[in-house]
């Protein structure tokens, strides 16, 4: 724990659980929070379950989590601390069993001098208190904190699962542990569930469930990047039960453990459904899962929503507006390519307009649009479907992807003939996007014609407002910086990741797109026709005032919205020199 946030805390003013709900009551009435005849209701509701009023009030969500706390510890003289500020000590953890920290749910601080610092949600009384501190060993100091942070904090420390374990070991200790740890436990089902509810909770998109000798590793893919899930110690000696649930649950051949797999489920989670896309790989050590996280009520972003700013929104918004031509969308897989796409294509569904696509698969559905996704088993392929597309005289035609010579072909030339057309492509910048078109075997003079802009696009993680930690850049990377913002005479402050419960502890929450916008213009077609090269072309944009993904990156940067290491990650450094001035 950090000395700034030292719980070193006064003993408690009130302990008796009746004199605590007068006070509540009495401080609910003079701050109006409730009004008297509420509260009567409720105290007596309360008094009739046997409940303490603050759980009530908290469960009908007339008082807020944060605002209950801060009451009750000016009436006991509990601190409440931000659990997103502490430094959670691990021996303490440690002196904390998991099934003591889910039962009575509190999270251990740290330990001092035989002290025991733990974390509730709620003031105990004196003989509960008793009850703990025989249980543990230790002479107990509390702070509050609001039961989500320690709900998350258990997780972290104990492992996601770690209550469903718990009742899976207990069973296991009244029949052969042996043959509880190989056969499938009716409690299984149940942790595969509760390690997918938290996955979509935190809004991964993949799950990998990776076997080794004697370990089981479960990772998330959460904005991006992979993060090990931390996982209830003693969970190894059921791997084999946690992926034949998982194969029973996708109607997968449960014996069949020398082929790769393929198959899927539903689950549903508070109204909304999930699919479940179950990939099966054999390794040395069993089989590995992956299992891909669909949304069927996911829903697209509009163009407000993807945080262009200044020229490149005026930028965007004019590409789209163009009555013909191709506008291409690049970056790598996972870049939100599509997502920006589906935004371009809302902002231009209009009665007027008719708009086809061809996806492989279609991610999301919109009203109004005709939608087709390509079956190359059957011959549907890009090249195929856009053929048949321009028959039914479309003003917008959305293409996947441009995957062939074929598809560029047909599509650059749909641009020329009064369509509008969008596609993607996987270039590293927008001048990547022309140099590679013309690779595939498009004449140079057909790409000028028909290009109009190239969009090259990047997702950074947003750094955590909660727990970010903001300290001066580094000196060896100021010269760039002050090279794309000459204003700049010393080294800015910058967002470092920290981790909290609020964020997972992986220091970001969220993530933003960066954008890179080349509208093209009679110097950069003459270049293409000429064949000059890719950098060449970049130069030329820079000096026109083109932002590239890296000065938009930095920007991001000093405005404290993501990290270096983040745009270290998804950008590169330009061997060109850009110029210093613009937007």
């Amino acid at each position: 724990m950090s000395a700034s946030a030292s719980p070193a805390t006064p003993s408690f003013k009130v302990r008796s659980r009746a004199e605590i709900q007068s006070r509540l009551v009495v401080l609910l009435r003079e701050r109006e929070i409730l009004d008297k005849d509420r509260l009567e209701e409720i105290g007596h509701r309360a008094t009739w379950i046997e409940e303490p009023i603050e759980k009530v009030l908290l469960r009908e969500n007339l008082v807020e989590e944060p605002v209950l706390l801060e009451l009750l510890s000016s009436i006991t003289g509990v601190p409440v601390l931000l659990m997103a500020k502490l430094e959670i000590d691990a021996i303490a953890v440690d002196c904390v069993p998991p099934r003591t920290a889910t039962t009575y749910h509190v999270m251990p601080v740290r330990l001092r001098n035989g002290v025991l610092t733990l974390a509730t949600d709620h003031i105990w009384e004196l003989n509960e208190e008793d009850q703990l501190r025989v249980m543990l060993g230790y002479a107990i100091q509390w702070v509050l904190a609001t039961a989500p942070e320690i709900g998350e904090c258990i997780r972290h420390y104990y492992g996601v699962g770690i209550e469903t374990l718990l009742r899976i070991q207990s069973g296991a200790g009244k029949r052969d542990a042996g043959r509880a740890a190989t056969e499938t436990s009716d409690e299984i089902p149940a942790f595969v569930r509760e390690v997918i509810t938290d996955a979509i909770r935190v809004d991964a998109t993949d799950i990998h469930v990776e076997p080794f000798d004697e370990q089981l590793r479960i990772r998330y893919r959460v904005d991006g990047v992979l993060y090990d899930t931390p996982l209830p110690k003693g969970l190894a000696a059921y791997r084999r039960a946690v992926i034949s649930s998982i194969k029973i649950m996708a109607q997968l051949n449960i014996a069949e453990r020398r082929l790769p797999q393929d198959g899927r489920f539903e689950i549903d989670l508070e109204g909304e459904v999930f699919d479940i896309r179950v990939s099966v790989l054999p390794s040395r050590f069993g089989e590995t899962l992956n299992l891909r996280l669909l949304n069927r009520q996911a829903t697209f972003l509009n163009l407000d929503d993807l945080g262009l700013q200044g020229e490149q929104r005026e930028a965007l918004e004019g590409l789209i507006s163009l009555p013909y031509g191709m506008l291409l969308f690049t970056g790598p897989t996972g870049s939100g390519k599509t997502t920006s796409l589906y935004a371009a294509l809302a902002r231009l569904n209009q009665t007027e307009r008719k708009i086809i696509t061809l996806e492989d698969p279609i991610e999301y559905q919109i009203k109004g649009i005709t939608q087709m996704q390509v079956a190359p088993h059957i011959d549907f392929t890009f090249a195929n479907g856009l053929r048949s597309i321009l028959r039914h005289d479309p003003d917008v035609v959305l293409i996947g992807e441009i995957r062939d010579e074929e598809t560029a072909e047909i599509a650059a030339s749909a641009s020329l003939t009064g369509h509008l057309v969008f596609s993607t492509l996987h270039t590293n910048d927008s001048a990547g996007g022309v140099a590679r078109l013309v690779d595939m075997g498009i004449e140079p003079y057909l790409v000028a014609s028909s290009l109009q802009g190239v969009v090259a696009q990047r997702l950074v993680r947003r750094v955590c407002r909660l727990c970010r930690e903001m300290v001066p850049l580094e000196q060896a990377l100021f010269p760039e910086v002050q090279h794309l913002f000459p204003s700049l005479q010393e080294p800015p402050l910058v967002a470092e990741d920290h981790g909290c419960p609020f964020c997972r502890f992986t220091g970001y929450h969220g993530r933003m797109p960066i954008f890179e916008i080349l509208e093209m213009d009679d110097d950069l077609r003459q270049m293409i026709v000429q064949r000059r090269p890719s950098g060449e072309m970049m130069k030329q944009a820079v000096d026109k005032g083109l932002v590239t993904l890296r000065r938009r990156g930095w920007q991001a940067v000093l405005e404290g919205q993501t990290t270096i290491e983040d745009l270290l990650r998804v950008t590169h450094r330009s061997r060109n020199r850009q110029r210093t001035a613009g937007p």
